[in-house]
């Protein structure tokens, strides 16, 4: 029946001001009615929209799949679908932008015209609220599923994106105070190859991921909606191949997340949305920092977590160096003092029995200091006691100490020591035991017949010790490892501790010089360390903190 005017005036009211868009359709699916709603929701004017195909209002890929719907509801005998039977459709904005949206249908006939009434209602905020609640509801089981610190920290730049940023970027925080790029990732798997360049080249500052000197961001207490991102680029990008790359991914918005447990900073995580125009919200901010506290829990039990079995793996090596290398000086002492009691009790040790027994003492004893100055290094508490002292003089007295044990392996020993050498402010016995450690692995290694060679010279403001042999040199891949503890290259025979080189590496870094080694196999190889010559006499020093190397057996 038909309806009184001022209903149809009252019907026409209320689509007018509802605030969900009201698109009235003809029979082509041809727009003939755009309420207020759907000029705010898709920032087209009416004007503008009457006379256009449905298809305007909906992405590109979407376009054929609901035309086939919207005509099989047309032939169809369904005559509306009811709010509570909506689907989840993709419209388009004006500005090229995408959202949620709920949609119901209905088909009317009016003045003997079919016409189809279609009601949309944005959800792009209920569903970012749903998503936001998920990543929280989830990022905590997540990222607690792996505790290795390295997947552990793809997992933590993973989550957020694309919700919180279209791609990001996490660092984390150095011994040394410096920032270190763990990972990084893009919504746009296409774009992934440019955001894992970011962590994966190698740097001179570093042997892996490329380290940064500006830390500022880690230990903000709240998180931090950067107002320049050109200055926050040139900081966190300094290297013109890492610039390069951050400009293409596109930075208009970039929210930094600090990372904390327990109090402490360890990192901080980049969250950068590209599109211009882009911005983080108050909520998105709330969201992030919840976020941040479940990422720094995470990444803090998996630091904990490998430290546990780092400290496994020291005790069984130190265990199995004990057992191994006490044992020969051990058996010696008790065979020798067994053999003296099997003895007539009147009758004395011979000299050559006595010497064996303080030989295998000394080497004993000499372990058991190895394994308390590895331990001290570890500790940062190996202290070194600065004097003013002459290299020169130093080096011929330790080479005077090597020089029967030359002659005895047939060895041609070469001194080429500058007599002009400054006098340097350093520990005499500390350095005494790293040169003495570098002549024993010469004399060990260098077949008979060989030579080795003990240089000092003065190179800038170091003094530059080197001892070189004439050995079989050590494999390029094992080079990087020689100064682990416990390691040793596989192809040569267990001898000594494995401490050696570990340990001379913290006494010589304490003293604020290098130490290395230049090889080549079948050339022999040349262990160098350096000593700084110093404006003034410098302060006792504590040996600083020193990297945990991966553990296994062993060059001395």
């Amino acid at each position: 029946m038909p309806y009184p005017k001022h209903s149809l005036a009252a019907l026409s009211a209320i689509v007018d001001i509802a605030a969900d868009a009201i698109i009235a359709l003809d029979d082509n699916f041809k727009i003939v009615r755009f309420n207020r709603g759907a000029e705010q929701t898709f920032g087209w004017t009416e004007a503008e929209m009457i006379g256009q195909p449905l298809d305007r209002l909906l992405p590109m890929g979407a376009r054929a799949v609901h035309r086939g719907h919207i005509r099989a509801f047309a032939e169809g005998e369904t005559e509306a679908r009811r709010m509570a039977d909506r689907r989840e459709i993709s419209g388009l904005r004006r500005n090229g932008e995408s959202f949620s949206a709920e949609a119901a249908i209905a088909r009317v006939t009016i003045e003997g015209e079919r016409t189809f009434m279609v009601t949309l209602r944005d959800v792009s905020e209920r569903r970012r609220v749903e998503d936001r609640q998920r990543l929280l509801a989830t990022a905590g089981w997540v990222m607690a599923a792996s505790l290795d610190v390295e997947s552990t920290a793809a997992t933590v730049a993973e989550l957020p994106v694309p919700l919180l940023g279209d791609w990001s970027v996490l660092e984390l925080l150095t011994s040394d105070g410096d920032m270190r790029r763990a990972a990084a990732t893009h919504a746009d798997p296409l774009q992934q190859e440019l955001t894992r360049a970011l962590v994966s080249r190698r740097s001179p500052a570093a042997a892996g991921a490329p380290v940064l000197r500006d830390s500022r961001a880690a230990h903000e207490v709240e998180p931090q909606r950067v107002r320049n991102v050109t200055a926050w680029l040139n900081t966190n990008f300094t290297d013109s191949a890492d610039r390069a790359r951050a400009d293409a991914l596109g930075a208009a918005a970039v929210l930094s997340v600090p990372l904390r447990a327990s109090g402490r900073a360890i990192g901080v995580l980049h969250l950068v949305r590209a599109s211009v125009g882009a911005t983080h919200s108050v909520e998105e901010v709330q969201v992030a920092e919840q976020y941040a506290g479940l990422a720094a829990l995470a990444l803090e039990n998996a630091r904990l977590y490998q430290e546990a079995r780092q400290a496994v793996r020291e005790r069984d090596d130190m265990l199995a160096i004990v057992s191994h290398d006490l044992r020969n000086p051990i058996n010696a002492i008790v065979l020798l003092t067994g053999a003296a009691l099997d003895r007539n009790s009147a009758t004395l040790l011979e000299e050559d029995e006595v010497l064996s027994i303080l030989a295998a003492a000394r080497q004993a004893n000499g372990l058991i200091q190895d394994l308390q100055d590895v331990s001290r290094i570890s500790a940062s508490r190996l202290r070194i006691e600065p004097r003013r002292m002459s290299l020169a003089e130093l080096a011929e007295e330790v080479a005077d100490q090597f020089k029967p044990v030359m002659a005895d392996s047939a060895l041609q020993f070469v001194r080429h020591i500058d007599e002009e050498l400054p006098s340097v402010f350093a520990d005499g016995m500390r350095l005494q035991q790293v040169l003495s450690n570098l002549l024993g692995n010469a004399v060990r290694f260098t077949p008979h017949g060989g030579q080795v060679t003990l240089s000092l010279h003065k190179v800038n403001e170091m003094v530059r010790i080197a001892v070189r042999d004439t050995g079989p040199g050590i494999l390029a891949e094992d080079v990087p490892r020689l100064f682990e503890r416990y390691w040793q290259a596989p192809r040569l025979l267990r001898a000594g501790s494995g401490l050696g080189l570990y340990i001379a590496k913290g006494i010589v870094e304490a003293h604020g010089g290098e130490i290395g080694v230049t090889s080549a196999l079948g050339a022999g190889s040349e262990f160098w360390f350096t000593i700084p010559v110093p404006m003034r006499p410098p302060m006792p020093l504590a040996v600083p903190p020193m990297a945990t190397p991966p553990m296994s057996p062993v060059v001395q």
